[in-house]
């Protein structure tokens, strides 16, 4: 198993930066009117870049003793804040506000935000790009000048740093450390959750299973670097036995329920009736 880990992490370039480091930022207020407690900033240093992550401690997280790992693009979204990025596509922030209700539950949250979009937002070029790979597409150009490293590589790195200086900070000293995402966020938790046994469970919602499936070969992932003959139950493998759900939803129409029949069936030998486990299903 310690082998797999290996190869994956050596394949990804999912090595935190051995020269970084992190510092307590500043303390704020919440802004959503639903929010409760306080927030503390943890800044990160990874391969030259100061990345800005916030901690949300809800008054009664130490009952939960639960702290979950929330990657996603930007970090005042998770907590149902607007940003540039949800103004610009003109979306209700509170729509993936996952970390309000993770908080509610008791649980803190440590958001996590990526250096694709930490790079595009402060690119006058890219700033005001509504398409992936317009807003995205120079800063994996970017990245491709500056390190050998895969482009998902890197954004794991950043997120083992932070983890790591979760831990050395002692903000949440004997906490279970979890990870949830959604979409981009929940390819990086499954990654994470595969390759640091630090995350003692994970939660990936709508990040699509297998290299066949959504977008992997986008620059900001994988690009042309798509591995040969191994694919992401190995990652699975990897999170065992530890706890991990994976989830996702199928939107209505008659293409959605084509591609329901088409997967029964190729999962049930042709049945479509009966509803199987099936290694090439897509949680997209």
């Amino acid at each position: 198993m310690e082998s797999i880990r290996s190869w994956w992490t050596e394949f990804l370039g999912a090595v935190p930066d051995p020269a970084g480091s992190w510092r307590l930022g500043s303390r704020r207020a919440p802004q959503h009117p639903q929010a409760r407690g306080e927030i503390q900033q943890l800044h990160i240093t990874s391969f030259g870049t100061e990345l800005i992550c916030e901690l949300l401690l809800p008054p009664d997280a130490g009952a939960s003793d639960i702290l979950v790992v929330v990657p996603f693009y930007d970090t005042a979204s998770v907590f149902g804040e607007p940003t540039a990025r949800t103004r610009l596509a003109g979306r209700d922030p509170a729509a993936n506000a996952h970390g309000l209700l993770l908080a509610e539950a008791g649980h803190a949250v440590l958001a996590v935000p990526w250096w694709f979009e930490h790079i595009a937002a402060r690119d006058p070029g890219t700033a005001r790009a509504t398409t992936l790979d317009a807003r995205y597409g120079p800063a994996a150009a970017q990245h491709r000048r500056e390190q050998s490293t895969t482009a998902l590589g890197r954004s794991l790195a950043d997120l083992m740093l932070t983890v790591t200086a979760l831990q050395d900070s002692g903000l949440t000293e004997g906490m279970h450390l979890t990870a949830f995402g959604h979409s981009l966020g929940a390819k990086l938790t499954l990654h994470l959750a595969a390759l640091d046994p630090r995350i003692r469970a994970a939660a990936a919602h709508e990040g699509g299973l297998g290299f066949a499936h959504s977008n992997w070969n986008a620059p900001w992932y994988l690009g042309d670097a798509l591995p040969q003959g191994r694919d992401q139950d190995e990652l699975l493998g990897l999170v065992a036995p530890r706890p991990f759900l994976l989830a996702g939803r199928e939107g209505p129409g008659p293409a959605a329920a084509r591609r329901r029949a088409s997967v029964a069936a190729a999962c049930d030998g042709g049945d479509p009736g009966v509803a199987r486990r099936c290694p090439s299903l897509t949680f997209r």
